[in-house]
């Protein structure tokens, strides 16, 4: 097998990871200097008005289509986002529960044009009983961003325990390092493609960490398996060609699982609607950069604490 000098290239992958980190951030900057948000906060964060309403149209369509309940929910629920569009509200989740109720939340709405509102929806879709108009207030979106930032703050803490505990501190700081570059990239890559930053885009941050964090533990594993083999650990350079060595044993198995992966996200994204759009689009970030990452920055970063360890 032919040994790939990766740790060698360190400053190339680094500094493709900072251009684009910093294009994004550059984005955010000149956003705030025209006092606008330098993300695009979503319902869930900025508040917003929350209708529930029981259609009768829809109550119709389930009695004539029983055995295709989901693909006449998927239907309806695209209907009625274009009706919202068409009336200007590009902001809005959608939802029908179990009850077969439709849950509408959209940025906030003052009485007059919610109830303006609901009379383009009646004349389009049929008549319906409203059950509920409710107000999402900012002060919940800033409860849900703070426990946003307390939920990722404890996965990397904990995630810094167990592969401290599993390998050395050496490996754990890396994979933080890495844990970091990814959330950094998404987050960047989300500003550049005013990507809507909800509950859906936390769950998919997660996920990908997770993602991550399991490609790179894979990777770490063949590091220290190698390492049994190699005489002088003090060696820097006995141990940057080990490295390389670990880096091209799992190469193919990276990039086969990620192919895999990107290929169902993408399928996703192409066929699965707007209503997982987003969500996917996140994971399809991520597990590009996850990939990229477990590579070319947890590794070197590796070899460099390892040098100042011994």
């Amino acid at each position: 097998m032919k040994t790939l000098k990766i740790i060698e290239k360190k400053n190339l992958w680094l500094l493709i990871s900072l251009i684009v980190i910093g294009l994004g951030f550059w984005m955010m900057f000149s956003r705030s200097l025209k006092s606008e948000p330098i993300l695009n906060y979503g319902i869930d964060f900025l508040g917003g008005t929350s209708l529930i309403l029981k259609s009768d149209s829809l109550n119709k369509q389930h009695e004539i289509n029983p055995d295709n309940v989901e693909n006449v929910n998927m239907k309806f629920i695209e209907s009625i986002r274009h009706t919202l569009i068409n009336y200007g509200i590009d902001k809005s989740t959608i939802q029908i529960t179990g009850e077969k109720e439709v849950l509408i939340k959209t940025l906030q709405l003052k009485d007059a044009k919610s109830q303006d509102l609901l009379n383009v929806i009646r004349k389009e879709h049929g008549d319906f009983e409203v059950l509920e108009i409710d107000f999402i207030g900012p002060t919940i979106g800033k409860e849900l961003k703070e426990k946003s930032y307390l939920i990722i703050i404890f996965v990397v803490l904990f995630l810094l325990v167990y592969i401290t505990f599993r390998f050395e501190w050496v490996y754990g700081v890396s994979a933080i390092l890495a844990l970091l570059h990814d959330g950094l990239i998404t987050l960047s890559l989300s500003s550049i493609l005013h990507l809507e930053i909800n509950t859906a885009f936390v769950a998919g941050l997660l996920t990908v960490l997770g993602y991550s964090i399991n490609d790179t533990i894979v990777i770490f594993d063949r590091v220290r398996e190698n390492q049994k083999s190699l005489v002088e650990e003090s060696d820097t350079q006995s141990f940057i060609a080990l490295t390389n060595l670990s880096l091209s044993q799992t190469l193919t198995r990276t990039i086969n699982t990620s192919m895999t992966t990107l290929i169902v996200i993408t399928s996703l994204i192409l066929f699965g609607g707007p209503t997982i759009t987003g969500f996917c689009t996140v994971l399809l970030i991520g597990v590009i950069s996850g990939t990229y990452s477990s590579l070319f920055i947890a590794s070197p970063f590796v070899v460099m604490f390892n040098r100042f360890s011994k």
